[in-house]
């Protein structure tokens, strides 16, 4: 399945320069992402293919909001990211004769909090939890046996703990290179996650930046039996922008 799945970082959007010891620096973004939605979903017996590129990226979304927010004091920071996704996406011309369709429409609230330090004035360590609550509802026409239609409709939630690091290379006056991954999960909430982004920091001027780069962010989870079986395999990645204002 398909997204305008939102998400540039949970991270930091300021300057590599370290914020003064005894006073906070603000950042807010708000940001989007192209993204294409690949792996598995299943709810119940019912499980689908929700494995769609970005050619039908605004077909799928149907509600998005996305924002993040970094406060800074000396070498330690906080950091919160929030991504909310109404998805819907079909597919069709799957199973061994290519006349099963499968409709999966997908409801994801990502939360995510990190506390940070700054090892070096480019190399930040980060830890946290990321927070997820989906409901899904999967119908597959002609997939059952004698080519009847599976439906299925149920939600989950988990928080995923998360450690990792995020590193900066100023490049001139104006520009800046930020790299960011973390893994996750380790069986607390999803069996593993793992996230990375990458992205180019042009400032407007003393509070303003344009966010441009890439994110991809990886969960699996399954959890429950029979009719209470929950499953949430997927990636999600893609070119993203946004905006963000320091103060």
């Amino acid at each position: 399945m398909k997204a305008l799945h939102a998400a540039l970082l949970g991270l930091a959007v300021s300057p590599p320069s370290l914020a003064a010891d005894d006073q906070w620096q603000h950042t807010a973004a708000i940001y989007m992402i192209a993204a294409s939605i690949d792996g598995k979903a299943g709810v119940g017996p019912v499980t689908a293919d929700v494995d769609v590129g970005f050619g039908d990226i605004l077909d799928n979304l149907e509600v998005g909001a996305m924002a993040a927010y970094r406060g800074q004091r000396g070498r330690w920071a906080v950091i919160g990211d929030l991504i909310y996704m109404d998805l819907k996406a079909d597919k069709a011309g799957i199973g061994p004769a290519g006349n099963t369709r499968a409709t999966a429409e997908l409801d994801q609230l990502v939360l995510e909090l990190d506390g940070s330090y700054a090892v070096t004035e480019r190399l930040d360590a980060y830890a946290g939890l990321r927070y997820w609550d989906v409901d899904s509802t999967l119908t597959v026409v002609g997939g059952g046996p004698l080519g009847e239609t599976l439906e299925g409709s149920a939600g989950d939630s988990w928080v995923d703990p998360l450690v990792g690091v995020r590193y900066a290379w100023p490049l001139g006056e104006n520009w800046t290179l930020v790299w960011r991954g973390d893994i996750g999960g380790f069986g607390v909430g999803s069996d593993f996650s793992w996230h990375t982004t990458a992205y180019a920091s042009w400032q407007l001027n003393q509070h303003a930046n344009v966010l441009i780069g890439f994110r991809y962010l990886d969960v699996d989870y399954e959890d429950g039996t029979g009719a209470n079986r929950f499953l949430m395999d997927v990636g999600q990645g893609g070119p993203t922008i946004g905006f963000a204002w320091t103060f």
